[in-house]
């Protein structure tokens, strides 16, 4: 770690409470002015190399080096050597170095304090200036005392054997080094890795592949040789990052592979599969790469999970808390929500972790490049909050929950829109690329996965808006608070660069006769990857309209027009995409998440408005039924084809059910005049999704109420399938 520049005076202190004097000054009786590294005196009497302050002045030596004149004959270094953490030019480190005590308080400017703690060597993470210690931080910052990040005392806690044995089995997955390399090619054909960089990943597989051949020349037998592995591994992680100003990435990159391969580096590459194994088809030759069937798609995806749970657990255990584990964390989650579904606890859980982790290292502030944080490093931060602030409005708003993480008391800044190869350049090879930009944005060539997060980052803290509108209790001016954020809606959809502004059902159209239409001031083709997130920007912009109209007409018990039309815009975005699923077959993942969260919940809205509209029978009804009827219709087979094995099928399922039982009513039923008040039956009732503030538990009442029964119209009766719906929820929710 580089050199801090050092304090003003010394920081030792005699018994009597006055600052120490240097040697030359003690011997001398003359007045010091304690100044570092050398005192005034000495400085104007040319004898600074001699100038030193003793930790000990009192303390007799023996004979033998009495006579020493040097101070470091003694085994005493000259405090700005101490300082630095090494010997000085010249010096040999024969002896160790004495260490001054120290404050156990590190002080971070204009932000809080990491305070370690005076006999528990755990270092306790961010603490914010409401603290007591950040009081004492900035006392000893006018007193000029710095306390070092080096006095943080490392964990050396030792592997336990169930440790080592599942240390081994990870080991015992990457002895295919193969199979690694061709998720790892298959990945970065389609562009940039998700939250770490494509040159970062090939520094470490370069490494990974050595340890691995090593590995396997050992000459004891492959449990032994494994363990001793693991064991060398658990040592490696204890240890920390280090990273200077001018650290490039390949130097960062190698502290964490080969002989120096860390618990964090297998969880990104177990990451790394898990993210491809979860978009990919079942039928991609990628999963059938082994005879035993070992690699089949839901297979691997579990085995995958259970390593990553592993080595996350492991860097925990050795005490880490960097970069690295953070992003560990949070592919993890990504992982979970495949598996086991959005809705699952181990997901809330699990996420939860992450974002305590990204707290606790301060992420949630202002993310700044200073001597210890070269500029991918800080790119690398800038990545990982942003992801974690947007995966934290999203659970949020799809379970109904308060969020983990408000902007209020957070920076969210926007990463930089430059490529992995880009972010990894020599300085000047960057600063060219980031000065063709015009206002922070690339004009020409493909839009990297940057470019994308960037546009879709423009509506993060609107998400945030939305989220309070839907399940906030204090929400005085509902339609005015709507109507302020669909401005600040308008203003973020202009800032975006213009072929995000595409119309996406359009876009879809032309590519049906012209899959090599070129992207607007660009000139290149759509790809697949491209039109996904095109999709997916959109979706959320429809989505966030459609929450906002249906708590207005939750809560105020408006006129539903509006929602039905923005249910219908919704559903009808959806189900463009999913008429190019062939096209976007290498993003199973966000198509099966797109009918989860984005179809069914306006579909339910359209099939529960068309049952009221079915039992009022008026002639002059002007609701496009024979429309909605084709779009469920076309729904339901989307919904069919979601895999037992993906983790939101069963919400794909109970959305297709409950729109199987509105399809049965409607079609095989003639449509009679209702006997119920229809002018105000339909908003006074509570069974229009009143009170359902959330789409998890909104989609387990449409599943579970009984539309062969008038009573979940009929607001002067308690509707037995709202009570089963209730009672899910709950159920749900715990």
């Amino acid at each position: 770690m580089s050199s801090v520049s050092p304090p003003r005076t010394v920081p030792a202190k005699r018994r009597n409470g006055m600052l120490q004097s240097c040697e030359p000054c003690r011997k001398r009786k003359l007045s010091c002015d304690h100044r570092l590294p050398a005192c005034g005196r000495c400085v104007r009497r040319g004898t600074s190399s001699v100038c030193y302050y003793h930790p000990a002045p009192l303390t007799k030596s023996s004979a033998s080096t009495a006579s020493a004149a040097s101070p470091s004959s003694n085994g005493i270094l000259p405090i700005s050597t101490l300082q630095n953490g090494h010997a000085a030019p010249g010096l040999k480190d024969t002896t160790p170095a004495i260490k001054l005590r120290q404050p156990k308080i590190l002080s971070v400017p204009s932000a809080g304090i990491l305070m370690e703690s005076a006999t528990k060597a755990k270092n306790v993470g961010f603490m914010g200036e409401s603290t007591t210690t950040a009081v004492i931080a900035e006392l000893n910052s006018s007193l000029g005392i710095h306390v070092a990040e080096d006095s943080i005392v490392q964990k050396t806690a030792s592997i336990t054997d169930s440790n080592a044995r599942s240390g081994s089995e990870v080991l015992a997955f990457f002895q295919d080094t193969n199979l690694l390399k061709k998720f790892l090619d298959r990945w970065f054909v389609t562009g940039d890795g998700f939250l770490m960089f494509r040159p970062v990943y090939r520094f470490w597989y370069d490494g990974l592949v050595e340890l691995m051949q090593r590995i396997k020349n050992d000459k004891f037998d492959a449990l032994r040789r494994m363990e001793k592995h693991a064991l060398h591994i658990w040592r490696n992680s204890q240890q920390p990052l280090r990273s200077h100003a001018n650290m490039s990435a390949k130097e960062w990159a190698l502290q964490a592979t080969g002989e120096n391969l860390r618990w964090e580096t297998l969880g990104m590459f177990l990451a790394l599969i898990g993210s491809l194994t979860s978009m990919l088809p079942a039928w991609d030759p990628i999963f059938k790469t082994d005879a035993g069937g070992l690699h089949e798609k839901s297979r691997l995806a579990k085995r995958t999970l259970y390593l990553q749970n592993v080595c996350a657990d492991l860097s925990k255990k050795c005490g880490s808390r960097n970069d690295l584990l953070a992003c560990v964390l949070y592919e993890r989650v990504l992982m979970m929500a495949f598996v086991h579904g959005d809705t699952a606890n181990e997901v809330w859980t699990s996420f939860s972790e992450a974002c305590d982790t990204a707290v606790l290292m301060g992420l949630h502030l202002e993310i700044k490049m200073d001597a210890h944080t070269p500029f991918f490093l800080y790119e690398l931060r800038l990545r990982l909050f942003n992801v974690i602030y947007s995966m934290d409005k999203f659970l949020a708003t799809f379970l109904g929950r308060p969020p983990h993480i408000s902007y209020r008391y957070s920076v969210v800044q926007v990463p930089h829109d430059l490529s992995d190869e880009q972010v990894c350049m020599d300085p000047a090879d960057r600063q060219a690329a980031l000065d063709r930009h015009v206002n922070t944005w690339t004009v020409t060539g493909r839009p990297h996965r940057a470019t994308w997060r960037k546009a879709w980052s423009i509506r993060h803290l609107l998400r945030e808006d939305v989220l309070e509108i839907v399940i906030g209790p204090h929400i005085m001016d509902l339609q005015a608070r709507c109507d302020y954020v669909r401005a600040q809606e308008k203003e973020a959809i202009a800032a975006m660069p213009e072929f995000a502004r595409t119309n996406p059902e359009e876009l879809i159209d032309t590519l049906k006769r012209d899959p090599t239409h070129k992207m607007v001031g660009r000139g290149v083709e759509w790809t697949p990857f491209d039109v996904s997130c095109l999709f997916a920007v959109h979706c959320g912009i429809r989505h966030a309209d459609f929450l906002m109209e249906r708590a207005i007409v939750n809560k105020t018990k408006a006129n539903p027009d509006r929602l039905i039309a923005s249910s219908r815009s919704l559903l009808k975005l959806v189900l463009k995409v999913v008429s190019i699923k062939d096209y976007l077959s290498e993003y199973v993942l966000d198509m099966t998440d797109s009918l989860a969260f984005y179809a069914v919940p306006p579909a339910g809205v359209l099939a529960m408005e068309m049952l009221r509209r079915d039992q009022i029978n008026d002639p002059y009804d002007d609701f496009p039924r024979s429309e909605v009827l084709q779009q469920l219709a076309v729904l339901m087979p989307a919904l069919e084809a979601v895999r037992p094995d993906e983790g939101n099928h069963a919400l794909c399922t109970m959305g297709l059910n409950a729109i199987r039982k509105v399809l049965d009513r409607l079609l095989s039923r003639p449509r009679v005049p209702a006997t119920v008040d229809t002018s105000s039956a339909f908003m006074d009732s509570a069974l229009f999704g009143a009170n359902i503030g959330n789409d998890a538990d909104f989609l387990q009442w449409l599943g579970n109420v009984d539309f062969e029964a008038g009573s979940w119209l009929d607001p002067t009766v308690n509707g037995a399938g709202f009570e089963v719906g209730a009672e899910s929820m709950q159920t749900a929710s715990v």
